[in-house]
Formats: C-alpha cells, sequence, structure tokens
C-alpha cells in the first residue's frame, strides 16, 4: 500500500491525463488514415474515443478524491487515512516503503537497540543527563507540583495508571496519558497525534493550564536560568550555543532523555531473533491470532504502532468504526472524538494508533481511560474496530453470504473470537513488555 499526499495527487493526476491523452493521439493518428474511405468505421472510432475522453476524465476526478478530498468522500475507509499521512520531520525515522519494506505478509520485525535522533539534536550523555533532570523537576510548572514524571513514571509503565491525568490546582486533565517508553519510535505524539518530534511534545505540556501551567515559555526559560547548576549543565549539554538555556534547549535536553527510555529486550524481542523458546505456546497462538484478527493492520511492528519505524497506511485510523458496537457505547469511546473533535457529521473519531508494546503495564486504556483490563480492551476492539463478536457458541463464528450472481453459497468462519482467543491475545500482548535499556 502506498500513500498519496496532496501534492503527489497532482502529479499523479497531471501525469494520467497526458498519458491517457498521448496514448488516444496515437490512436486516432494511425486509425484515421486507415478508416479514411469507411464512414461507419469512422463513427464507431468517434464513439471509443469519446469513452476514453469520459473514462480519462473520471479517473482524473477519482484519483483527485482519494488523495486530497478523501477524509471527506471515503472517512469510512480505513485506506484513506494514508492522505492525511504527514511528511516526517527532521531526523524522525521515515516509514519503510517500496521496494526496501520488510516482507510484510510474513515478517515480524524486533525493536531496534537505539533509537534514531534528529541531526540538530543527536543524543550524548551530557544531554540525555540533564534531560532526566528536567524530566523530574517539578519547578518547570506554576505551583511547583508537577513535573513531566508525574504523568509519566518509569517505574509504572511510563503513564500514571490513571484514567486522566492531574494537573496543577488538581485540575484533571482530558485524556489518558500515554507512555513514555518507546515514544523515541513515533513519528507522531499524542493521542491526536499533533506533535511531530519529541522536541515539539515536550514543550505542549509546560504551558498547558490543565497540565504544568506555566504563564509562557519565556517563563520556564526564568525558573531554569535561576538555578546556577542548570546554568553550568546546559552549557556542557549544549556547548557553543548562547544563550545556552533556551525553551529549544530545553526541549531538546528532554527529548534527549526520552529516546534513551526504550524496551527492545521483550520476549516477542527476543522469539524474533531467534529465540524459539522465548514465547509460550499460548503466546505464539495469540500472535498468529492478533495477525489473523486484522490487529497487526493498524499495529503494525516493530512498534505495534500506525506512527512507528513502519506505516505502510498512514498515521491516523478511524476509531471506532463500528461506532454503534455496544461496548463503543458503554465506554464513552466517542464523546471524544480525536482530530475530528467538533464536527459530528462522522460516526467515527480519528485518532493516531497507540503503541502496544508494554500495553501490559499501562492500564487503563483508550483515549479516556474508560477500559481497566487488557481482557475487556481487546474485547472492545474486537467488537468496535473488527466487527466481530466475542462468544464461545460455534454458530457466532460463521457468517453465511450468498451470491445471487452466481447462485452460490458461502460459509466464513472468523466472525468470532471465544474467550480463549481472548485470552491468547493478551497473553501475546503481554509478551510486549520488555526490559528499560539503562544509560
Amino acid at each position: 500500500m502506498f500513500t498519496l499526499g496532496p501534492e503527489d495527487t497532482w502529479i499523479v493526476l497531471i501525469a494520467g491525463v497526458l498519458t491517457g491523452g498521448a496514448v488516444l493521439a496515437l490512436i486516432v493518428n494511425e486509425l484515421a488514415g486507415r478508416l479514411r474511405d469507411n464512414p461507419v468505421a469512422r463513427i464507431g472510432l468517434a464513439a471509443a474515443l469519446g469513452l476514453g475522453v469520459i473514462s480519462i476524465s473520471i479517473k482524473a476526478v477519482l484519483v483527485f478524491l482519494l488523495g486530497v478530498q478523501a477524509p471527506d468522500a471515503l472517512a469510512s475507509l480505513h485506506a484513506w487515512s494514508a492522505a492525511l499521512s504527514p511528511k516526517p520531520a527532521p531526523g524522525v525515522h521515515p516509514p519503510v516503503t517500496g521496494a526496501a519494506a520488510p516482507d510484510r505478509p510474513r515478517s515480524w520485525r524486533a525493536l531496534p537497540a537505539s533509537a534514531p535522533a534528529p541531526p540538530d539534536n543527536p543524543t550524548t550523555p551530557a544531554k540525555a543527563a540533564l534531560g532526566e533532570r528536567l524530566f523530574n523537576d517539578p519547578r518547570l510548572s506554576a505551583d511547583g507540583t508537577v513535573a513531566c514524571a508525574s504523568c509519566h513514571r518509569l517505574a509504572e509503565g511510563g503513564d500514571d495508571n490513571a484514567s486522566v491525568s492531574t494537573g496543577i490546582d488538581g485540575q484533571r486533565g482530558g485524556r489518558n496519558a500515554p507512555t513514555v517508553w518507546n515514544a523515541a519510535f513515533l513519528s507522531r505524539l499524542f493521542w491526536d497525534g499533533r506533535a511531530a518530534s519529541l522536541e515539539d511534545q515536550a514543550k505542549g505540556p509546560l504551558t498547558n493550564p490543565v497540565e504544568m501551567g506555566m504563564p509562557s515559555e519565556d517563563a520556564v526559560v526564568e525558573a531554569v536560568r535561576s538555578d546556577p547548576t542548570y546554568q553550568e549543565a546546559f552549557r556542557q549539554a549544549f556547548p557553543g550555543a548562547v544563550p545556552a538555556v533556551t525553551i529549544d534547549t530545553v526541549a531538546k535536553a528532554i527529548a534527549a532523555f526520552e529516546r534513551t527510555l526504550i524496551t527492545p529486550d521483550s520476549p516477542y524481542d527476543r522469539f524474533v531473533a531467534g529465540d524459539r523458546d522465548a514465547l509460550t505456546p499460548r503466546q505464539l497462538r495469540g500472535m498468529a491470532l492478533f495477525k489473523e484478527a486484522g490487529c497487526r493492520a493498524c499495529h503494525v511492528d516493530p512498534t505495534f504502532s500506525s506512527a512507528g519505524l513502519v506505516a505502510p497506511a498512514g498515521v491516523w485510523r478511524p476509531f471506532p468504526v463500528f461506532a454503534d458496537s455496544p461496548r463503543a457505547t458503554e465506554h464513552g469511546l466517542l464523546e471524544d472524538r480525536g482530530r475530528l473533535s467538533g464536527n459530528g457529521d462522522l460516526p467515527f473519531g480519528i485518532w493516531r494508533v497507540p503503541s502496544l508494546r508494554n500495553v501490559a503495564e499501562t492500564a487503563p486504556y483508550f483515549h479516556n481511560g474508560a477500559v481497566d483490563s487488557l481482557e475487556e480492551a481487546v474485547r472492545t476492539m474486537a467488537e468496535g474496530q473488527l466487527g466481530k463478536t466475542v462468544s464461545n457458541r460455534a454458530d457466532d463464528d460463521l457468517s453465511v453470504t450468498w451470491s445471487e450472481a452466481e447462485k452460490r453459497v458461502t460459509l466464513r468462519r472468523g466472525k468470532a473470537l471465544s474467550d480463549q482467543e481472548v485470552g491468547d491475545i493478551v497473553a501475546f500482548l503481554e509478551s510486549l513488555t520488555g526490559l528499560p535499556r539503562t544509560r
């Protein structure tokens, strides 16, 4: 699958029209001489050419719709999300595409041993150490009570295990805190993917009035500069920078530290690397079910996100696709529609697909933190995103279709997930929990 951005769409459209026109011109030139004395054949040729022009026009319109207008015209299809995919931010590992892409239908990929860094912010020990200190410093908040680590507790899965986080003055945020572990591998941050880099993301909470609440970025800089030990640490981390302490260097230091927060040594990674005893039989069944049920279409390894090292179909996805599913309603998954917030015309939201790395340690789940258990999260996804039922009845696993044209009945299996299969998938997801890589 490939991704069309708006600028690519016009190239494809113009190239298609010019190519089609050139082919038609060649046909006209060749046949006109042969049919000069045959009026009936000339009429047939004219009709054929007219149909050809109409066909080219229709194709051009379809290309335009798929590449540019997809979010409005074809929003109910997963494929349209490719049109929303951004170009990778500078220094962000680009999606693997084209001939260089791994064999997606069969290959499973382990997490790399180190995270990529942008050219303008290489990870250094001095910078990462400074970033760790800033990450844990509550003085970067307006009332001195909230640090980055308040909502991203490294010993608790990289989040705060709360439905929504608590900021200054006891204010509660609107969305669940994503884990910071392995965020370094993602090309889009926040639930709605509005930040294109860790540096971009690091600035957001500092001045968010519900989170750390600093009145301005200048106030953040002044808080850091007020500590002489910080000034020396910044000079060592950013030699030659004048001034050394700016909002950009603050964000770069935090991002550099976060790029050291990776967990590449999960049982899944060891299995993919060749250790055939790393996964249990149940986890292996879950791995196969994860693919066969359709989970892997959006949660693409090695990050198990759509915004990771491999993004074959774009960053964002409609969720929940089956918006009227009982669990989607029960858990209030449509009260916030992500990138479509404020647009009530579509029956679902648009979200960046989160990573499933260490997902067994990051409950509660979903953007609103409404689901406490991983088992219930899998059931909710099966119903709301895959259109399946969760049932142990054999009949519920079957779907029958009748083709009037072919006079044929077709029986298919796989419509339901049993409790055992849900448990198998959960067991596989537990295998994605890795050991922290220390600096």
